[in-house]
């Protein structure tokens, strides 16, 4: 199926021969309940046959009746109860049958379509975490989340509505269609030649209320856009005076939304009393011919009732085999989409004979060269350097520079064009990424926090860390002392990524975190450039308590937080191009010392302004 219109939520398509393997490949996670989807799919056609097989029972009862009151020699009473006593009973269950065993098949259908969607949903989830970080940059989180929720949905409804329905619709079709030629010939010629017409009609309606439903759902998604943008951006709209622009530009958007959903209504409005006319048609033919028929003998009033119920019948199938079309075009396209998920190629990982519990600390680059997937232009040139166990490392440089690619690397979020990385004289593509990451703490700059507790946040809900350890390690980097102070203490509420706490706190419950899982080397990329100076100081303690667990690299911002690491390296353009202690560079009065004076300046001069607020 290709794709011609796309956004988020919003697909257009058309067919192409890859549809049915897509759908076969989705069918798998049938396999498991297979036999019960069977035997439903089986009792939901058998079910719903009843409904369309009561006129036929009807119209035998109504026959009787009259051979007794028109005919009374023919029947006598003891006969026709005789009759009425099979009649009833079978009208009964074809009515109440159908109606019963037709819910109760149709939530088993359901409740089967809803595994289906949650093998699959677990399937897509874990798929998505196992990606590597070039695939998962690929992902919009908008659109993945359509995926998981969306389209999986609209893969149930293929096991659980659309197979059924159209099961359904063909038996009743031919039922209709079989008795009547069985009954008289000459209207069930009549039904059939109706069967293209509808058909035209109705795909025709589809066809041109799909265009309109797109219109209406992209100026709908247009909209969204645009308030999103316009709340987030209210500010520079106030400070410019653009509101009167602004709002020209939501009544456009919103008159659009106006225009689709009227063309959309107008042609309901047409559509819907033209298929009433047609289907009035057939019922006038079978009234017209049918009356004069059972006065002249030719039908018999059963009959003409069966075939008078049959044409107002009728048109229900051939409509909903038509909007069918429409469904399947949308389940392949949300086949489709979370297709091309599954097939996005995993991290690869393995068990190997170098894994270990616990690193000693050693870091080494051999002439390594990375480029950026989409990249032409190298972010780390033919790069080397050796770091020792339990030393701390710092790595400053420019935005740009590749100080943060040192740390992706290390934790192979991304693999390198050419060169080794090693970690205790073993290239990390030896090791399990379980191992290689089970022995790394990563710290960010920008923290991310789980909605929950300040406690799960900490422990990442590991059932091994104590609440006696958590406590334990939260004191050690400083964390604690705000912690303490909250309400609810350790379990306090943390909201939406964090929100609800400082980004020094947030990075103080990280520290926490890390210390948590006992890494043999820590690595820090720019966790200390969003934190106010009392924070700075909390965080330069929690550097000293890291540097006892193992080894420990950051990437710095703040200059001033790494004077006390045992070796600085300065990069630029993907080389390092200085290196040595704090001392030994500001000796050396190139880049890193030019950048220290540069943020001394900078810290200096917030400070007066600091001072002149509150004076």
């Amino acid at each position: 199926m290709s794709e011609i219109l796309d956004d988020d939520n919003l697909v257009q398509t058309k067919y192409k021969a890859g549809d049915l393997k897509i759908i076969k490949y989705f069918t798998k996670y049938i396999a498991p309940y297979k036999t019960r989807f069977i035997v439903l799919i089986l009792l939901y056609i058998l079910v719903n046959s009843l409904f369309t097989l009561e006129p036929l029972v009807f119209s035998y009862v109504i026959d009787d009746l009259g051979k007794y009151f028109i005919d009374t020699p023919t029947i006598t009473l003891d006969t026709l109860l005789n009759h009425l006593y099979i009649f009833i009973p079978l009208e009964f269950i074809c009515l109440m049958g159908g109606a019963f065993g037709a819910y109760f098949v149709s939530y088993a259908l359901r409740k089967v379509g809803q595994k289906v969607v949650r093998d699959f949903r677990n399937d897509i989830f874990y798929h998505v975490l196992s990606l590597s970080q070039k695939e998962i940059k690929t992902l919009k989180i908008g659109s993945f989340v359509t995926r998981v929720t969306n389209d999986t949905q609209n893969l149930s409804s293929f096991f659980a509505d659309l197979l059924p329905q159209l099961f359904r619709a063909i038996i009743t079709l031919l039922i209709i269609i079989v008795t009547t030629f069985a009954r008289v010939h000459v209207y069930g010629f009549i039904f059939i030649a109706y069967i293209p017409i509808v058909f035209v009609i109705s795909y025709f309606f589809r066809k041109k209320s799909k265009v309109y439903y797109l219109e209406e759902k992209n100026s709908i998604s247009r909209m969204n856009s645009f308030l999103s943008e316009n709340f987030q951006g209210v500010k520079i709209t106030k400070s410019y005076n653009m509101e009167d622009k602004r709002e020209s530009e939501f009544i456009v958007k919103n008159n659009a939304i106006y225009s689709n959903y009227l063309q959309s209504t107008t042609l309901f409005a047409i559509f819907y009393p033209s298929m009433y006319l047609l289907q009035m048609t057939c019922v006038i033919i079978v009234i017209a011919f049918g009356v004069p028929a059972v006065v002249s003998g030719l039908l018999t009033i059963g009959t003409f009732q069966l075939l008078y119920s049959y044409s107002s019948q009728f048109f229900q199938p051939i409509q909903t085999i038509t909007s069918l079309f429409d469904s399947l075009s949308s389940i392949i396209t949300s086949a489709s989409r979370t297709h091309d998920v599954m097939e996005k190629e995993s991290e690869v990982d393995h068990k190997s004979e170098f894994d270990k519990d616990h690193f000693d600390g050693k870091v080494e680059f051999k002439h390594v060269v990375f480029t950026y997937p989409g990249s032409t232009e190298p972010v780390l040139n033919d790069i080397s350097f050796v770091i020792y166990p339990f030393k701390t490392v710092a790595f400053v440089g420019p935005t740009g520079a590749g100080k943060s690619t040192i740390i992706s690397l290390i934790t192979r979020l991304y693999e390198i064009d050419s060169g080794e990385i090693l970690i205790d004289d073993v290239n990390i593509n030896d090791y399990s990424l379980e191992c290689l990451r089970h022995n790394i703490g990563v710290m960010m700059q920008d923290v991310f926090l789980f909605t929950g507790s300040i406690k799960d946040n900490i422990s990442l809900e590991n059932s091994n860390i104590s609440d006696e350890e958590i406590i334990d390690d939260a004191k050690r980097v400083g964390a604690d002392t705000f912690i303490s102070k909250l309400p609810n203490g350790y379990n306090e509420h943390v909201s939406e990524k964090g929100n609800n706490f400082s980004a020094g706190q947030r990075q103080l419950i990280s520290f926490a975190r890390t210390l948590a899982y006992h890494p043999s080397l820590v690595l820090l990329d720019e966790a200390t450039s969003n934190i106010d100076t009392e924070t700075e100081r909390l965080i330069q303690k929690s550097l000293e308590e890291m540097r006892s667990i193992g080894t420990l690299i950051i990437v710095a911002h703040r200059l001033s937080t790494i004077k006390n690491a045992d070796h600085i390296f300065v990069i630029n353009h993907g080389q390092i191009i200085e290196e040595g202690n704090h001392q030994e560079l500001m000796n050396l009065e190139g880049k890193y010392y030019n950048l220290y004076k540069l943020q001394n300046m900078e810290k200096n001069l917030n400070n007066e302004e600091v001072s002149y607020e509150h004076n």
